[in-house]
């Protein structure tokens, strides 16, 4: 593992990411802010990043609009994979209030295909804080499913030289051959 993919599982960068509504979830996420969670967002390794290039996850908050569709999956196409989304409050994962609208997509948080919904209208800061930490599990698990799959490559590729018959060289230096040995 390398330094910078252990300093990723020890830190999670979030972005909140307002679609519309009455910003009452966006004020939920910023009272994370506040010195009353400052302690646990330190414990939780969480911060919050200036760019979507520089996020792990992103808080969606609000009713997706239909003008706001193409530019959200446009802004959501720059943060890098893996990454885990977020739909925060009731407007976010079906439209909430504003889902009789015909402005409003009723299943956003499907639309977008959301890891971690929680639900309120609008939630606590702490059961965000919860999301944000299911999220970074998520993150955690498939990074550790990227590298077992990336070793069970290079294991299946060593086979196949094997069977192959291939010479390659050991971590020692020493030639091992594949093919039968003739002494």
């Amino acid at each position: 593992m390398s330094e910078f993919q252990a300093a990723r599982r020890a830190a999670v960068w979030v972005l909140p990411l307002e679609t519309g509504g009455c910003g009452a979830s966006l004020q939920s996420i910023y009272a994370l802010l506040a010195p009353d969670y400052a302690a646990e967002l330190r414990t939780q390794g969480v911060s919050f990043a200036r760019s979507p290039r520089h996020a792990d996850v992103v808080l969606i908050t609000g009713p997706l609009t239909v003008v706001a569709r193409e530019p959200v999956q446009r802004l959501l196409a720059t943060v890098p994979q893996p990454r885990a989304l977020v739909a925060v409050g009731n407007c976010a994962i079906d439209g909430c209030v504003f889902g009789a609208s015909s402005s409003i997509h009723n299943n956003a948080a499907e639309l977008l295909d959301v890891h971690v919904e929680v639900a309120g209208c609008p939630p606590s800061p702490s059961a965000i804080l919860a999301a944000i930490v299911e999220a970074r599990q998520l993150l955690a698990n498939a990074e550790a499913g990227v590298e077992e799959d990336d070793e069970d490559e290079e294991a299946q590729a060593e086979d196949a030289e094997v069977e192959a018959g291939v010479s390659r060289e050991t971590t020692s230096g020493e030639t091992t051959s594949g093919g039968e040995d003739n002494a």
